[in-house]
Protein backbone atom coordinates (compact mmCIF):
# COMPACT_ATOMS: atom_id res chain seq x y z
CA UNK A 1 0.00 0.00 0.00
CA UNK A 2 2.33 2.85 0.75
CA UNK A 3 6.05 4.13 -0.02
CA UNK A 4 8.71 6.45 0.47
CA UNK A 5 10.08 7.81 4.16
CA UNK A 6 8.97 10.64 6.68
CA UNK A 7 10.15 14.05 5.92
CA UNK A 8 11.74 15.07 9.53
CA UNK A 9 12.53 18.64 8.49
CA UNK A 10 8.54 18.93 7.07
CA UNK A 11 7.15 17.32 10.20
CA UNK A 12 9.22 18.93 13.00
CA UNK A 13 6.57 21.16 14.04
CA UNK A 14 4.18 18.68 13.84
CA UNK A 15 5.83 16.53 15.95
CA UNK A 16 6.86 19.35 18.84
CA UNK A 17 3.45 20.22 18.92
CA UNK A 18 1.95 16.70 19.62
CA UNK A 19 4.47 16.23 22.35
CA UNK A 20 3.27 19.64 24.72
CA UNK A 21 1.27 18.33 27.89
CA UNK A 22 0.00 15.16 28.84
CA UNK A 23 2.57 13.10 27.88
CA UNK A 24 1.84 10.87 30.76
CA UNK A 25 -1.72 10.29 28.77
CA UNK A 26 -0.98 10.68 25.61
CA UNK A 27 -3.68 9.71 23.15
CA UNK A 28 -2.28 8.04 19.65
CA UNK A 29 -4.14 7.77 16.33
CA UNK A 30 -3.24 6.48 13.34
CA UNK A 31 -4.88 6.81 10.27
CA UNK A 32 -3.85 4.27 7.40
CA UNK A 33 -4.39 5.46 3.87
CA UNK A 34 -5.19 9.22 3.04
CA UNK A 35 -9.08 8.58 1.52
CA UNK A 36 -11.95 10.95 1.39
CA UNK A 37 -12.75 10.15 5.04
CA UNK A 38 -9.49 10.54 6.52
CA UNK A 39 -9.22 13.69 4.93
CA UNK A 40 -11.96 15.20 6.80
CA UNK A 41 -10.72 13.62 10.11
CA UNK A 42 -7.51 15.66 9.40
CA UNK A 43 -8.89 19.07 8.64
CA UNK A 44 -11.41 18.59 11.53
CA UNK A 45 -8.56 17.12 14.26
CA UNK A 46 -6.25 20.36 13.84
CA UNK A 47 -3.82 21.13 16.67
CA UNK A 48 -6.25 23.97 18.05
CA UNK A 49 -9.19 21.84 17.79
CA UNK A 50 -8.01 18.73 19.00
CA UNK A 51 -6.84 18.04 22.98
CA UNK A 52 -3.27 18.74 23.56
CA UNK A 53 -2.99 15.12 24.72
CA UNK A 54 -3.82 13.64 21.18
CA UNK A 55 -0.90 12.55 18.96
CA UNK A 56 -2.06 12.24 15.23
CA UNK A 57 -0.71 10.72 12.36
CA UNK A 58 -1.33 9.74 8.44
CA UNK A 59 0.07 7.22 6.45
CA UNK A 60 0.38 7.09 2.92
CA UNK A 61 2.08 6.29 -0.31
CA UNK A 62 1.78 9.31 -2.13
CA UNK A 63 1.62 13.33 -1.30
CA UNK A 64 -0.98 13.96 -2.92
CA UNK A 65 -4.30 12.47 -2.88
CA UNK A 66 -6.61 12.18 -6.32
CA UNK A 67 -10.18 12.67 -5.92
CA UNK A 68 -12.24 10.59 -8.31
CA UNK A 69 -15.31 12.72 -9.13
CA UNK A 70 -12.89 15.06 -11.01
CA UNK A 71 -10.92 12.17 -12.77
CA UNK A 72 -12.99 11.85 -15.69
CA UNK A 73 -13.12 15.59 -16.60
CA UNK A 74 -8.88 15.55 -16.14
CA UNK A 75 -8.97 12.76 -19.19
CA UNK A 76 -11.61 14.89 -20.92
CA UNK A 77 -8.91 17.61 -20.37
CA UNK A 78 -11.87 19.98 -18.81
CA UNK A 79 -9.30 19.95 -15.54
CA UNK A 80 -5.27 19.84 -15.42
CA UNK A 81 -3.90 16.42 -13.11
CA UNK A 82 -3.43 19.40 -10.42
CA UNK A 83 -6.79 20.40 -9.89
CA UNK A 84 -7.66 16.86 -9.20
CA UNK A 85 -5.01 16.62 -6.40
CA UNK A 86 -5.16 17.31 -2.42
CA UNK A 87 -2.10 17.69 -1.10
CA UNK A 88 -1.77 15.22 1.35
CA UNK A 89 1.50 16.88 3.17
CA UNK A 90 0.52 20.53 3.24
CA UNK A 91 -3.07 19.58 4.82
CA UNK A 92 -0.74 17.33 7.28
CA UNK A 93 1.41 20.55 7.82
CA UNK A 94 -1.25 23.13 8.49
CA UNK A 95 -2.97 20.43 11.28
CA UNK A 96 -0.08 19.81 12.47
CA UNK A 97 -0.73 16.27 12.03
CA UNK A 98 2.53 13.53 11.50
CA UNK A 99 2.80 12.37 7.73
CA UNK A 100 4.86 9.30 7.15
CA UNK A 101 5.47 8.68 3.00
CA UNK A 102 5.49 5.22 3.61
CA UNK A 103 4.13 1.88 3.08
CA UNK A 104 2.00 0.04 5.61
CA UNK A 105 2.82 -3.85 5.49
CA UNK A 106 1.11 -5.38 8.36
CA UNK A 107 -0.84 -4.01 11.72
CA UNK A 108 -0.05 -6.30 15.30
CA UNK A 109 -3.59 -5.80 16.89
CA UNK A 110 -2.57 -7.04 19.69
CA UNK A 111 0.67 -5.18 20.25
CA UNK A 112 -1.60 -2.25 18.51
CA UNK A 113 1.79 -1.39 16.41
CA UNK A 114 1.37 -0.42 12.65
CA UNK A 115 4.30 -2.03 10.49
CA UNK A 116 5.60 0.02 7.81
CA UNK A 117 8.02 -0.54 5.26
CA UNK A 118 10.62 2.08 6.12
CA UNK A 119 10.58 2.48 9.54
CA UNK A 120 11.76 -1.03 11.80
CA UNK A 121 10.27 0.44 14.75
CA UNK A 122 6.56 0.58 13.56
CA UNK A 123 4.06 3.19 15.20
CA UNK A 124 2.31 2.18 17.94
CA UNK A 125 -1.98 3.57 18.10
CA UNK A 126 -4.55 3.89 20.91
CA UNK A 127 -6.89 4.35 18.32
CA UNK A 128 -6.23 3.01 14.19
CA UNK A 129 -8.29 3.71 11.38
CA UNK A 130 -8.16 2.07 8.10
CA UNK A 131 -9.43 4.45 4.95
CA UNK A 132 -6.90 2.32 1.91
CA UNK A 133 -9.77 1.94 -0.96
CA UNK A 134 -10.23 -0.54 -2.98
CA UNK A 135 -8.19 -1.53 -6.42
CA UNK A 136 -9.30 -3.15 -9.96
CA UNK A 137 -11.43 -6.02 -9.59
CA UNK A 138 -10.06 -9.22 -11.88
CA UNK A 139 -6.77 -7.50 -13.13
CA UNK A 140 -4.31 -10.00 -11.07
CA UNK A 141 -6.70 -12.91 -12.30
CA UNK A 142 -6.89 -12.49 -15.55
CA UNK A 143 -4.26 -13.43 -17.79
CA UNK A 144 -2.39 -10.37 -19.45
CA UNK A 145 -4.61 -7.38 -17.72
CA UNK A 146 -2.06 -6.25 -15.34
CA UNK A 147 0.50 -6.26 -18.47
CA UNK A 148 -1.64 -4.49 -21.11
CA UNK A 149 -4.75 -3.00 -19.59
CA UNK A 150 -4.85 0.68 -17.86
CA UNK A 151 -6.64 0.17 -14.57
CA UNK A 152 -8.43 2.78 -13.06
CA UNK A 153 -7.34 2.24 -9.40
CA UNK A 154 -4.60 3.41 -8.59
CA UNK A 155 -6.46 7.00 -9.97
CA UNK A 156 -3.03 9.05 -9.96
CA UNK A 157 -1.18 6.26 -12.46
CA UNK A 158 -4.38 6.40 -14.51
CA UNK A 159 -3.73 9.63 -15.23
CA UNK A 160 -0.64 9.43 -16.40
CA UNK A 161 -0.68 6.11 -18.18
CA UNK A 162 -3.60 8.17 -20.20
CA UNK A 163 -1.65 11.35 -20.73
CA UNK A 164 1.66 8.99 -22.59
CA UNK A 165 -1.02 6.97 -24.71
CA UNK A 166 -2.36 10.41 -25.96
CA UNK A 167 0.97 11.50 -26.36
CA UNK A 168 1.97 8.67 -28.35
CA UNK A 169 -0.99 9.46 -30.71
CA UNK A 170 -0.33 11.81 -33.31
CA UNK A 171 -2.94 13.91 -35.74
CA UNK A 172 -0.90 13.55 -38.90
CA UNK A 173 -0.75 9.88 -39.44
CA UNK A 174 -4.09 7.90 -40.22
CA UNK A 175 -3.99 5.04 -38.13
CA UNK A 176 -6.88 3.94 -36.19
CA UNK A 177 -7.10 4.44 -32.46
CA UNK A 178 -8.94 1.67 -31.35
CA UNK A 179 -10.31 2.36 -27.33
CA UNK A 180 -12.16 -0.62 -25.49
CA UNK A 181 -13.58 0.19 -21.67
CA UNK A 182 -14.05 -3.08 -19.84
CA UNK A 183 -16.52 -3.06 -17.34
CA UNK A 184 -20.38 -1.02 -17.88
CA UNK A 185 -20.73 0.55 -14.70
CA UNK A 186 -21.25 4.57 -14.10
CA UNK A 187 -16.89 4.82 -14.15
CA UNK A 188 -17.03 2.80 -17.31
CA UNK A 189 -19.33 5.60 -19.14
CA UNK A 190 -17.62 8.50 -17.89
CA UNK A 191 -14.30 7.11 -18.46
CA UNK A 192 -15.70 6.07 -22.58
CA UNK A 193 -17.09 9.58 -23.04
CA UNK A 194 -13.55 11.20 -21.65
CA UNK A 195 -11.57 9.10 -23.69
CA UNK A 196 -13.82 9.92 -26.73
CA UNK A 197 -13.31 13.58 -25.95
CA UNK A 198 -9.46 12.92 -25.17
CA UNK A 199 -8.55 11.34 -28.35
CA UNK A 200 -10.83 12.96 -30.47
CA UNK A 201 -9.24 16.21 -30.02
CA UNK A 202 -5.92 14.19 -31.25
CA UNK A 203 -7.24 12.72 -34.52
CA UNK A 204 -7.14 14.50 -37.88
CA UNK A 205 -10.33 12.42 -38.42
CA UNK A 206 -12.96 11.23 -35.76
CA UNK A 207 -13.31 7.72 -38.39
CA UNK A 208 -10.51 6.88 -36.95
CA UNK A 209 -11.17 6.56 -33.39
CA UNK A 210 -13.44 3.66 -32.21
CA UNK A 211 -14.83 3.28 -28.57
CA UNK A 212 -16.32 0.33 -26.95
CA UNK A 213 -17.57 -0.59 -24.16
CA UNK A 214 -17.82 -4.21 -22.85
CA UNK A 215 -20.32 -4.99 -20.32
CA UNK A 216 -20.56 -8.13 -18.56
CA UNK A 217 -24.77 -7.96 -18.18
CA UNK A 218 -27.42 -7.58 -20.37
CA UNK A 219 -28.06 -3.69 -20.27
CA UNK A 220 -26.44 -0.61 -18.26
CA UNK A 221 -27.57 0.71 -15.01
CA UNK A 222 -29.88 -2.07 -14.48
CA UNK A 223 -30.67 -0.19 -11.22
CA UNK A 224 -31.85 3.11 -12.61
CA UNK A 225 -35.30 3.80 -14.11
CA UNK A 226 -35.97 3.23 -17.92
CA UNK A 227 -35.94 6.66 -18.56
CA UNK A 228 -32.51 7.01 -17.40
CA UNK A 229 -31.42 3.75 -19.07
CA UNK A 230 -32.68 5.44 -22.02
CA UNK A 231 -31.49 8.85 -22.04
CA UNK A 232 -27.92 7.11 -21.10
CA UNK A 233 -28.23 5.04 -24.68
CA UNK A 234 -29.62 8.19 -26.18
CA UNK A 235 -25.77 10.44 -24.79
CA UNK A 236 -23.59 7.12 -26.16
CA UNK A 237 -25.74 6.59 -29.33
CA UNK A 238 -25.21 10.63 -30.17
CA UNK A 239 -21.13 10.05 -29.42
CA UNK A 240 -20.81 7.33 -31.69
CA UNK A 241 -19.47 4.76 -28.51
CA UNK A 242 -20.91 1.08 -29.16
CA UNK A 243 -21.68 -1.24 -26.23
CA UNK A 244 -21.46 -4.83 -26.17
CA UNK A 245 -23.22 -6.94 -23.46
CA UNK A 246 -22.68 -10.22 -21.88
CA UNK A 247 -19.03 -10.19 -22.57
CA UNK A 248 -16.32 -11.60 -19.93
CA UNK A 249 -12.75 -11.27 -20.69
CA UNK A 250 -10.85 -14.51 -20.79
CA UNK A 251 -7.54 -13.11 -21.52
CA UNK A 252 -5.47 -10.24 -23.14
CA UNK A 253 -2.73 -10.18 -25.43
CA UNK A 254 -0.62 -7.14 -26.57
CA UNK A 255 -3.29 -6.22 -29.12
CA UNK A 256 -6.58 -8.09 -28.73
CA UNK A 257 -8.70 -8.50 -26.10
CA UNK A 258 -10.42 -12.81 -25.86
CA UNK A 259 -14.00 -13.40 -24.55
CA UNK A 260 -14.99 -16.16 -22.74
CA UNK A 261 -17.68 -16.72 -25.89
CA UNK A 262 -14.93 -17.27 -28.52
CA UNK A 263 -14.83 -14.02 -30.16
CA UNK A 264 -11.69 -11.46 -30.53
CA UNK A 265 -11.51 -7.76 -30.17
CA UNK A 266 -9.05 -5.88 -31.49
CA UNK A 267 -7.57 -2.84 -29.54
CA UNK A 268 -4.55 -0.21 -29.03
CA UNK A 269 -6.29 1.37 -25.89
CA UNK A 270 -8.12 -1.04 -22.99
CA UNK A 271 -8.93 0.55 -19.34
CA UNK A 272 -10.38 -1.75 -16.97
CA UNK A 273 -13.35 -0.51 -15.27
CA UNK A 274 -14.67 -3.51 -13.99
CA UNK A 275 -15.19 -1.80 -10.36
CA UNK A 276 -13.76 -2.22 -7.04
CA UNK A 277 -11.75 -5.30 -5.40
CA UNK A 278 -9.79 -5.09 -2.18
CA UNK A 279 -6.52 -4.70 -1.61
CA UNK A 280 -6.09 -8.70 -0.90
CA UNK A 281 -2.40 -8.58 0.55
CA UNK A 282 -2.49 -6.36 3.02
CA UNK A 283 -6.02 -7.32 4.27
CA UNK A 284 -4.92 -10.60 4.28
CA UNK A 285 -2.15 -9.45 6.64
CA UNK A 286 -4.93 -7.50 8.39
CA UNK A 287 -6.89 -11.00 8.70
CA UNK A 288 -4.42 -12.87 9.79
CA UNK A 289 -3.18 -11.09 12.58
CA UNK A 290 -6.85 -11.24 13.56
CA UNK A 291 -9.10 -8.49 12.28
CA UNK A 292 -12.66 -9.54 11.12
CA UNK A 293 -12.74 -9.05 7.11
CA UNK A 294 -15.82 -10.26 5.31
CA UNK A 295 -15.70 -13.61 2.65
CA UNK A 296 -15.16 -11.36 -0.26
CA UNK A 297 -12.17 -9.37 1.37
CA UNK A 298 -13.68 -6.23 2.53
CA UNK A 299 -12.85 -5.07 6.32
CA UNK A 300 -16.53 -5.87 8.51
CA UNK A 301 -17.63 -2.74 10.53
CA UNK A 302 -20.52 -2.32 12.19
CA UNK A 303 -22.90 1.52 11.48
CA UNK A 304 -20.72 3.09 14.10
CA UNK A 305 -17.36 2.42 11.37
CA UNK A 306 -15.86 0.32 14.28
CA UNK A 307 -13.86 -2.89 13.53
CA UNK A 308 -16.37 -6.07 14.27
CA UNK A 309 -12.96 -7.85 15.83
CA UNK A 310 -11.57 -4.71 17.59
CA UNK A 311 -13.38 -1.74 19.35
CA UNK A 312 -10.18 0.47 18.60
CA UNK A 313 -9.98 -0.20 14.87
CA UNK A 314 -12.11 2.25 12.56
CA UNK A 315 -12.44 1.63 9.11
CA UNK A 316 -14.39 3.86 6.45
CA UNK A 317 -14.58 4.10 2.33
CA UNK A 318 -14.28 1.57 -0.51
CA UNK A 319 -11.91 -1.07 2.03
CA UNK A 320 -14.80 -1.97 4.47
CA UNK A 321 -18.57 -3.69 4.71
CA UNK A 322 -20.81 -2.06 7.27
CA UNK A 323 -22.32 -4.64 8.70
CA UNK A 324 -25.96 -4.47 11.00
CA UNK A 325 -27.10 -1.63 9.01
CA UNK A 326 -31.09 -1.01 9.60
CA UNK A 327 -33.66 0.76 7.54
CA UNK A 328 -35.39 3.70 9.86
CA UNK A 329 -38.49 3.28 7.92
CA UNK A 330 -38.84 -0.53 7.60
CA UNK A 331 -36.65 -1.83 10.82
CA UNK A 332 -35.44 -4.15 8.75
CA UNK A 333 -31.24 -4.75 7.99
CA UNK A 334 -30.34 -3.38 4.97
CA UNK A 335 -27.22 -4.34 2.73
CA UNK A 336 -23.99 -2.36 2.67
CA UNK A 337 -24.00 0.46 0.33
CA UNK A 338 -22.16 0.34 -2.89
CA UNK A 339 -18.98 1.58 -3.79
CA UNK A 340 -18.82 5.37 -4.51
CA UNK A 341 -17.42 8.48 -3.20
CA UNK A 342 -20.57 9.81 -1.86
CA UNK A 343 -20.67 7.17 0.84
CA UNK A 344 -16.94 7.59 1.90
CA UNK A 345 -17.51 11.08 1.72
CA UNK A 346 -20.33 10.95 4.60
CA UNK A 347 -18.61 8.69 6.70
CA UNK A 348 -16.34 11.27 7.22
CA UNK A 349 -18.35 13.34 9.91
CA UNK A 350 -19.15 9.78 12.29
CA UNK A 351 -15.73 9.09 11.97
CA UNK A 352 -14.75 12.20 13.30
CA UNK A 353 -17.62 12.27 16.00
CA UNK A 354 -16.93 8.45 17.03
CA UNK A 355 -13.18 8.45 17.14
CA UNK A 356 -13.63 11.55 19.67
CA UNK A 357 -16.27 9.62 22.03
CA UNK A 358 -14.58 6.41 22.13
CA UNK A 359 -11.03 8.39 23.50
CA UNK A 360 -13.73 9.94 25.58
CA UNK A 361 -15.83 6.76 26.91
CA UNK A 362 -18.74 8.03 24.86
CA UNK A 363 -21.84 6.06 23.13
CA UNK A 364 -21.13 5.74 19.52
CA UNK A 365 -23.14 7.19 16.87
CA UNK A 366 -24.50 5.24 13.80
CA UNK A 367 -23.78 6.10 10.52
CA UNK A 368 -27.11 5.85 8.31
CA UNK A 369 -26.31 5.63 4.57
CA UNK A 370 -28.95 7.48 2.35
CA UNK A 371 -30.69 5.11 -0.37
CA UNK A 372 -30.15 7.37 -3.12
CA UNK A 373 -27.82 10.22 -4.39
CA UNK A 374 -27.66 12.59 -7.26
CA UNK A 375 -25.62 10.48 -10.06
CA UNK A 376 -23.40 12.91 -12.46
CA UNK A 377 -21.53 11.28 -15.56
CA UNK A 378 -19.41 13.52 -17.34
CA UNK A 379 -20.06 13.67 -20.58
CA UNK A 380 -16.84 15.09 -21.89
CA UNK A 381 -18.14 17.96 -24.09
CA UNK A 382 -19.23 20.80 -21.65
CA UNK A 383 -22.03 19.13 -20.26
CA UNK A 384 -23.16 16.53 -17.86
CA UNK A 385 -25.90 13.78 -17.53
CA UNK A 386 -27.59 13.10 -14.13
CA UNK A 387 -30.19 10.30 -12.35
CA UNK A 388 -32.08 11.48 -9.20
CA UNK A 389 -35.82 9.97 -8.25
CA UNK A 390 -35.57 8.12 -11.61
CA UNK A 391 -35.15 11.09 -13.61
CA UNK A 392 -32.52 11.84 -16.22
CA UNK A 393 -31.08 15.57 -16.33
CA UNK A 394 -29.20 16.25 -18.95
CA UNK A 395 -27.09 19.74 -20.65
CA UNK A 396 -24.60 22.33 -19.83
CA UNK A 397 -26.40 23.10 -16.25
CA UNK A 398 -26.04 19.59 -15.04
CA UNK A 399 -22.13 19.93 -15.60
CA UNK A 400 -22.09 23.33 -14.40
CA UNK A 401 -23.78 21.79 -10.97
CA UNK A 402 -21.30 18.55 -10.79
CA UNK A 403 -18.47 21.50 -11.56
CA UNK A 404 -19.27 23.16 -8.62
CA UNK A 405 -20.12 20.24 -6.14
CA UNK A 406 -16.45 18.62 -7.45
CA UNK A 407 -14.71 22.24 -6.73
CA UNK A 408 -16.63 22.82 -3.97
CA UNK A 409 -15.34 19.54 -1.78
CA UNK A 410 -12.05 20.32 -3.06
CA UNK A 411 -11.95 23.97 -1.67
CA UNK A 412 -12.87 22.27 1.80
CA UNK A 413 -8.98 20.93 2.00
CA UNK A 414 -7.13 23.88 0.10
CA UNK A 415 -4.67 25.22 3.02
CA UNK A 416 -5.68 28.81 1.84
CA UNK A 417 -8.98 28.73 2.34
CA UNK A 418 -8.78 27.07 5.82
CA UNK A 419 -8.04 28.86 9.32
CA UNK A 420 -4.94 30.71 9.97
CA UNK A 421 -4.36 28.58 12.84
CA UNK A 422 -1.29 31.08 14.48
CA UNK A 423 -3.94 33.38 14.29
CA UNK A 424 -6.57 31.68 16.85
CA UNK A 425 -6.24 32.15 20.16
CA UNK A 426 -5.84 29.12 22.53
CA UNK A 427 -8.98 27.39 23.58
CA UNK A 428 -10.85 29.11 21.03
CA UNK A 429 -11.68 26.28 18.73
CA UNK A 430 -10.93 23.61 21.39
CA UNK A 431 -13.20 20.48 20.98
CA UNK A 432 -15.03 22.36 17.95
CA UNK A 433 -14.33 19.71 15.29
CA UNK A 434 -15.17 21.53 11.99
CA UNK A 435 -17.36 18.59 10.08
CA UNK A 436 -19.01 20.98 7.46
CA UNK A 437 -19.82 19.84 4.11
CA UNK A 438 -19.67 21.03 0.67
CA UNK A 439 -23.31 20.62 -0.64
CA UNK A 440 -24.72 22.42 3.44
CA UNK A 441 -28.39 22.10 3.17
CA UNK A 442 -30.64 25.69 4.01
CA UNK A 443 -33.93 25.78 3.07
CA UNK A 444 -35.22 28.98 1.72
CA UNK A 445 -38.98 30.57 1.93
CA UNK A 446 -39.68 31.24 -1.23
CA UNK A 447 -39.28 28.36 -3.70
CA UNK A 448 -40.12 27.71 -7.19
CA UNK A 449 -43.87 26.14 -7.33
CA UNK A 450 -43.80 22.27 -8.08
CA UNK A 451 -44.85 22.64 -11.36
CA UNK A 452 -42.08 25.20 -12.14
CA UNK A 453 -39.44 23.22 -10.39
CA UNK A 454 -40.36 20.32 -12.66
CA UNK A 455 -40.03 22.05 -16.12
CA UNK A 456 -37.02 23.62 -14.78
CA UNK A 457 -34.85 20.22 -13.94
CA UNK A 458 -36.21 18.70 -17.51
CA UNK A 459 -34.92 21.77 -19.57
CA UNK A 460 -31.58 21.00 -21.70
CA UNK A 461 -31.03 24.27 -23.39
CA UNK A 462 -28.16 26.38 -21.79
CA UNK A 463 -29.85 29.12 -19.93
CA UNK A 464 -30.84 27.16 -17.05
CA UNK A 465 -29.50 28.15 -14.02
CA UNK A 466 -27.49 25.29 -12.34
CA UNK A 467 -27.60 26.75 -8.78
CA UNK A 468 -31.94 27.33 -9.11
CA UNK A 469 -31.92 23.46 -10.27
CA UNK A 470 -29.60 21.77 -7.83
CA UNK A 471 -31.60 24.58 -5.28
CA UNK A 472 -34.82 22.26 -6.23
CA UNK A 473 -33.35 18.70 -6.45
CA UNK A 474 -32.30 19.20 -2.73
CA UNK A 475 -35.61 20.55 -1.99
CA UNK A 476 -37.40 17.62 -3.37
CA UNK A 477 -34.63 15.70 -1.29
CA UNK A 478 -35.60 16.91 2.11
CA UNK A 479 -39.35 17.64 0.98
CA UNK A 480 -41.14 14.40 -0.14
CA UNK A 481 -44.31 16.25 -1.02
CA UNK A 482 -42.52 18.87 -2.85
Amino acid sequence: MMSSTKDNNSNKLADDSQKKNHNDDLKRIVLIGGGHAHLQLIKAYHYKARPSNWHVTLIDKVTSASYSGMIPGCISNLYTPRQTQIPLDELAQWAKVDFYHDTVVGIDFESQMVKLKNHEQGLHYDVASIDIGSTSRGIDNVPGVSEYAIPTRPIDLLVKRIQQAADNVSSQENDEVKIVIVGGGASGMELAMGMKARFGQLLCNDSLLQVTILDSGSELLPYESPACRKALRDVLYEKNIHVRHNCRVLSMEQDVIQLEDGSAIPYTHCIWATGAAPHSTLVNQFQSAGLSVHEKGWIEVGPTLQSKSHENVFAAGDCVTIQGLVDPNTGKEKASPTKAGVYAVRTGPILIENISRFLSNQDLIDYTPQDDFLQLLMCGDGTALGFRFGLPLRGKWVWQLKNAIDCMFMDLFQVKNLLKLDEVKEGEVEGKYDTSQYDEYIRKDERLSPQDAAHLIMRTDDDVDYQQAWEVLRDMMYDQEY
